[in-house]
């Protein structure tokens, strides 16, 4: 992995980290590297993202607001591969082999893949198996205003299932 995706995995809940890491060495050993492209984001990051489309310029890229997105709470992260080798373009179409391939090595991780979601598919979107719809109301109050601590509670309750609707 190059080092912007390390920097964006060193932040995410580490079962997650370590599932795409190992998704990543399959597939760079046939030739396909990958780039997170997004993974834990700041309340701050994620309104700015859902007013892209609706109050700021571009194409609207979420439904979720600051506290409705699992990437508020480093559950889910965003991927694409490189085009070729381990930089430049990104291959952002999903109905390709190389982007397929990738999907695939990640769902043998057991990862979920934001692609087959009927109401807003979300192409490069992987999550952790067991991420509620929509964050519980406890996940909401662990998580408090997304401190460190706070964060990291969040995951340990998510690992004792706490969540689970």
């Amino acid at each position: 992995m190059d080092v912007r995706s390390e920097a964006a995995l060193a932040k995410v809940n580490p079962q997650l980290a370590d599932k795409v890491r190992a998704a990543a060495a399959l597939l760079a050993n046939s030739g396909t590297h990958l780039l997170v492209v997004s993974g834990l984001r700041t309340a701050a990051e994620q309104n700015a993202l859902y007013a892209q489309g609706r109050t700021t310029p571009g194409h609207i890229v979420t439904k979720a607001r600051a506290g409705h997105s699992m990437h508020n709470y480093g559950l889910a992260v965003d991927i694409v591969p490189y085009l070729t080798g381990a930089t430049g373009q990104l291959n952002w179409r999903p109905n390709t082999p190389q982007f397929r391939a990738m999907v695939s090595a990640l769902e043998s991780q057991n990862l979920v893949w934001g692609g087959t979601w009927k109401s807003f598919p979300d192409d490069d979107h992987f999550q952790l198996p067991g991420v509620p719809a929509s964050p519980t109301p406890r996940m909401v109050a662990d998580y408090g205003s997304g401190t460190d601590a706070e964060l990291k509670a969040v995951w340990q309750n998510f690992n004792a299932h706490a969540y689970a609707v």
